[in-house]
């Protein structure tokens, strides 16, 4: 909404200078939460009641400041919910029976910043001011997103920019110039016709949340259009991660430069992004290089994550780091997270023929597989190997099972000499509640221990060959 408030609501009695929102609910109490962005408390006076007839009068007088204010809008027209915005206030009305009871939230801004008051460091607001032109606004809900977000907005007012926004609903307080655009009224499709035959300096998205907003942001940033988008994120790094999925992983640096997480109505980090080829932080060999996002502390002048592809996968990784904070050097014994090594085991399952043990180490991994694949897997001169190597991302060693790693464990065996008598296989108590690899034969079998650390096999076929050929546990940890 513009700055210029046309007459006063019904609103207005329920709310003081420090009053933040206000929740209702028919025949309960009413809910304030008092304070500014990060220091807040909910306050609840017991006799103030708001009774079902009081609710719906209330309800019907908000009805006719839509119709009769040149400042209040009909954001969102659902059959049981609706978005209204009059005035400074934002309210959402929900109905039975996608609530349990008629329900209103009314949020109105409590504090209006300048930039000038976030005391920010001077290559900070300069990095804002004339060269981030993909800038995410991220913190948590009440952070003081909104409130930032604002300051900045009137900064490139002031440097007379052209700016426009995109909000659902349209709650941002700003200067009469500044023109506000809203999905209820027009697709995302329409939205970014108008953005780019206009051709503002600025577009404030506010905020994104869906697949059609991350789609959106992309092509007018992509454009060359300065984008200010506000995301919801309890961390820095969560707010890039929204993007991966949405958007291909090499252009989210294009998309977004610079993360400003906004934590208790401040500005507590700054992300930069930026896409290099390197070999990922933890891993060893030249060959593994590959298109790497780094992202780095503007505060604290370091690198602290990277963004790159592991088999099918995209991962975001710490960049590990001594007690002194500085970057660790890589060690042969590094292991590759879980997370990766699932999608490499993934990938495997869909390109090998026969079942497979995989140990991790570093930049390099070891698969065991059955003698009679070794052959296969390693191909003439070696060229099926050096292609499963360049679809994995790391060297392979091809072992057989018989050079599998293994533990030495007592265990007792009852069972499966009648029929539908399953095989009981008895570990120890370390065993409880994991997935265990047997070696049986010249194959693998993963067994799931219960509780008791016991194995139950149903499988007929398995159980006798385990009762003829016998078996034994895989060291995983080798």
């Amino acid at each position: 909404m513009t700055q210029t408030i046309i007459g006063n609501s019904v609103l207005d009695k329920y709310f003081d200078e420090t009053t933040m929102s206000l929740h209702l609910k028919a025949n309960r109490p009413i809910l304030r939460k008092k304070g500014f962005p990060g220091n807040w408390q909910p306050v609840v006076d017991p006799n103030e009641i708001m009774t079902k007839e009081a609710f719906n009068e209330l309800i019907d007088q908000l009805f006719k400041e839509v119709e009769s204010r040149e400042d209040a809008f009909l954001e969102i027209n659902r059959e049981l919910s609706k978005v209204l915005q009059i005035g400074p206030y934002r309210i959402v009305i929900v109905y039975p029976a996608l609530s349990d009871g008629l329900e209103l939230t009314a949020v109105k801004p409590v504090k209006k910043m300048s930039i000038e008051e976030y005391n920010l460091q001077p290559e900070l607001f300069e990095l804002l001011r004339n060269k981030s032109k993909g800038i995410l606004v991220s913190g948590a809900p009440g952070s003081g997103k909104s409130t930032f977000t604002g300051a900045l907005i009137e900064l490139y007012h002031k440097d007379q920019h052209i700016i426009k926004t995109i909000e659902s609903p349209r709650d941002l307080m700003l200067n009469d110039d500044i023109v506000q655009y809203s999905f209820t009224y027009g697709s995302h499709d329409e939205v970014r016709d108008i953005l780019l035959l206009s051709r503002p300096d600025y577009t404030i998205y506010d905020e994104v949340r869906n697949k059609p907003d991350f789609e959106l942001y992309k092509d007018l940033r992509l454009t060359g259009i300065g984008l200010v988008g506000v995301i919801h994120a309890t961390k820095p790094v969560d707010s890039i991660q929204r993007f991966i999925g949405s958007i291909e992983m090499g252009i989210i640096p294009q998309v977004v430069d610079t993360v400003i997480f906004i934590d208790k109505g401040q500005v507590s980090e700054v992300l930069t992004l930026e896409l290099t080829a390197k070999v990922p932080d933890g891993m060893l060999s030249e060959e593994l290089a590959r298109p790497v996002i780094v992202v780095s502390s503007f505060l604290q002048k370091k690198s602290l994550y990277e963004i790159y592809t592991f088999g099918e996968q995209v991962v975001v990784m710490p960049i590990a780091t001594d007690e002194n904070g500085n970057p660790k050097v890589p060690t042969k014994t590094q292991v590759v997270s879980q997370y990766a090594k699932e999608g490499i085991q993934r990938k495997l399952q869909q390109l090998l023929p026969c079942d497979f043990h995989i140990a991790i180490k570093g930049s390099e991994l070891e698969l065991y597989i059955p003698e009679y694949y070794k052959g296969k897997i390693i191909g003439k001169g070696g060229t099926a190997i050096t292609n499963l190597e360049k679809d994995i991302g790391l060297r392979i060693h091809v072992r057989t099972f018989n050079e599998l790693p293994l533990l030495e464990v007592k265990v007792d065996i009852a069972g499966g000499d009648r029929k539908g008598d399953p095989l009981v296989i008895s570990l120890p108590e370390e065993f409880r509640n994991k997935t265990v690899p047997l070696l049986v034969d010249d194959g693998l079998v993963y067994a799931k221990a219960d509780n008791q650390a016991n194995i139950v096999i149903k499988n007929k076929e398995t159980a006798t060959l385990i009762k003829r050929k016998g078996f034994v546990v895989v060291n995983t940890e080798g």
